[in-house]
């Protein structure tokens, strides 16, 4: 719940033909006998629901003072409802008070002869840290906060209408001929529809956050920098209710003079601040005694001269009735709390002296719970450090895993046979080429699985660690025995046998070319002697072609080569032949 101090005050009209006004506060509201006089109220309240309103009807005057008494009445009925309840529900109270209050003008309105009333109504209810707001018509309520404002309702006019829509601008609504022709209103009739709340309001409060409700006359024609200056000043609720209804007398407003402020003093209630007894959350300082030489209260002549100085608009005769209240309170008069004259010295005294109990009701209870939190870290703290001491050395002494490790040019060799290279170091990866046992790789980098490796093609890519050694695998393999010399020894005739077999013209020319001029020697002896020495050195040539070609491809031709240069060289001691070769 929610500590708030609340002051309202409601001047009478001191012209006719203009919104009548009430106020409904905290259960209290101005009666008949209150009409001639200043209605001025401040209650300080901790009940867990706090709700204050104000009514302000068009229409004759005498019926709309009696119209806005009747709805006092049946919203004090309604609160004492919902006052039994610890917890209020806000949708079925405000449609509740919206039927109940709207059937009750229509009532009232078919009683007096059919003339037509139209009541505004501004209602917020506090429950705990919890603002409410119900708004009809055109009577508005703030929120001050941080030295800013913020409106807590929205009018409900045909110009406010305009200023929606872009017809006018803001400026232009304040002298528009509608600026008071209601569209939302208490008293609609069932042919003209539904009354249409506003009740999207619904915030947390703060401490020292302020609630202003305001009379058209304070809201409407009170400049705006006049009346926020006076709003977001630090003075008391009775001292601000008081300015803004001076400011309006100031500004020659002579209708609409109504204001209620709400200070919330904390939101956060501690158990010695609530009300004991049977009071239901309220303290509302009690009205002035009458003075036996007076036969009425001083409350109510104050009041008379406030009028009367407002009759006359001469400001030094107002100011002289107020040093005349301040005498009088000088002199022992001290009953003068809810007149016209509150003496702001006293209330800001109070305020301060209110202020430094709650700092030091909040001190005693906060220093204690922060020392024990404390306390109860460093604890905590402590014993975290003595069972983990041995983990905290480990972990302080250990070297990273991950150490940097220069393998650049490392050379590591595979390990299997088919050792895929990944394109990423992951198994999932595209396998880019394969390694076979022994191959040799350079590692450029390492990781916890992979190393990043270049083979000998260039290629690089990535293979896991347990696939590659730093020694070869291929040392400890054993080569197979040879039991004997497979290349057997030829002899002369396996020879020339052999380079007539072979298949290759270009390796075997030369050994083909003697055994054709050996076994055709007779029968081409005719050929002359040029064409032998050409045939021989052509022959020579070739063969020596034969044997270079035969030694520098493989090892199986040089034996047929040999051969061949043997069989040349045992052919030397016979004679010559002239040998005619044969076309290839």
């Amino acid at each position: 719940m929610s500590k708030t101090v609340s002051t309202c005050i409601c001047e009478t009209n001191l012209i006719p033909n203009n919104p009548q006004e009430n106020v409904f506060f905290h259960t209290l509201y101005r009666h008949q006998q209150d009409f001639t006089s200043e209605f001025v109220r401040t209650a300080n309240s901790t009940s867990p629901i706090q709700i204050c309103a104000l009514f302000s009807t068009q229409g004759p005057d005498n019926l709309g003072a009696f119209l806005n008494l009747e709805l006092n009445k049946e919203l004090e009925k309604i609160v004492g409802d919902v006052s039994k309840n610890s917890v209020l529900d806000f949708d079925s109270f405000s449609k509740r008070v919206i039927n109940t209050l709207n059937i009750k003008v229509c009532d009232f309105v078919v009683n007096k002869g059919g003339t037509p009333l139209k009541t505004s109504m501004t209602l917020v209810v506090i429950e705990g840290d919890i603002l409410r707001v119900i708004n009809v018509g055109n009577t508005r309520a703030v929120l001050i906060r941080d030295g800013r404002i913020f409106s807590l309702s929205e009018e409900q006019t045909v110009a406010h209408r305009y200023v929606k829509m872009g017809v006018i601008t803001p400026e232009q609504e304040a002298t528009h001929p509608e600026n008071m022709t209601l569209t939302q209103y208490l008293g609609k009739m069932p042919q003209d529809g539904q009354v249409l709340a506003d009740t999207k309001v619904h915030l947390k409060l703060r401490d020292n956050d302020e609630i202003c409700i305001m009379g058209i006359g304070i809201s409407k024609k009170v400049p705006a920098s006049l009346r926020n200056r006076v709003l977001v000043g630090s003075s008391s609720t009775e001292v601000k209710c008081k300015e803004l209804v001076s400011a309006a007398f100031n500004n020659e407003v002579k209708a609409g003079m109504t204001a209620i402020v709400i200070k919330i003093e904390s939101v956060f209630l501690l158990p010695g601040d609530a009300v004991i007894g049977g009071d239901p959350g309220h303290e509302v300082a009690p009205e002035k005694k009458k003075n036996s030489y007076e036969g009425e209260s001083s409350y109510t002549d104050f009041t008379k001269e406030n009028q009367a100085a407002d009759r006359d608009d001469t400001k030094p005769f107002r100011e002289d009735i107020y040093s005349r209240q301040a005498s009088k309170e000088e002199a022992g008069d001290t009953t003068m709390f809810n007149s016209g004259k509150i003496n702001a010295d006293q209330v800001e005294k109070g305020r301060k002296k209110k202020v430094e109990k709650k700092e030091s009701k909040l001190k005693n209870v906060l220093i204690p719970i922060l020392i024990l939190i404390l306390f109860a870290g460093l604890g905590y703290l402590i014993m975290f450090i003595i069972f983990n001491a041995a983990h905290l050395i480990d972990f302080f002494d250990k070297k990273p895993k991950d150490q940097v490790v220069d393998v650049e040019s490392v050379v590591m060799y595979a390990i299997n046979d088919n050792t895929p290279v990944y394109a990423e170091d992951s198994v999932d990866a595209a396998i880019i080429a394969v390694l076979n046992k022994g191959d040799v790789v350079s590692r450029t980098d390492v990781g916890e699985s992979f190393s990043k490796i270049r083979t000998a093609d260039e290629v690089e890519g990535y293979v896991l660690n347990v696939q590659l050694s730093e020694e070869d695998p291929t040392i400890t393999d054993e080569l197979p025995e040879i039991e004997s010399d497979p290349t057997p020894v030829p002899t002369e005739e396996e020879t020339t046998t052999t380079v007539a077999e072979t298949e290759p013209e270009e390796t075997t020319t030369a050994a083909t070319e003697a055994t054709t001029a050996a076994t055709t020697a007779a029968a081409e002896a005719t050929t002359t002697t040029t064409t032998a020495a050409e045939t021989s050195a052509t022959t020579a040539e070739s063969t020596t072609e034969s044997t270079t070609e035969a030694t520098t491809t493989t090892a199986a031709t040089e034996a047929p080569t040999e051969s061949t240069t043997v069989a040349s060289t045992s052919d030397e001691n016979q004679t010559p032949i002239n040998v005619q070769p044969e076309e290839t």
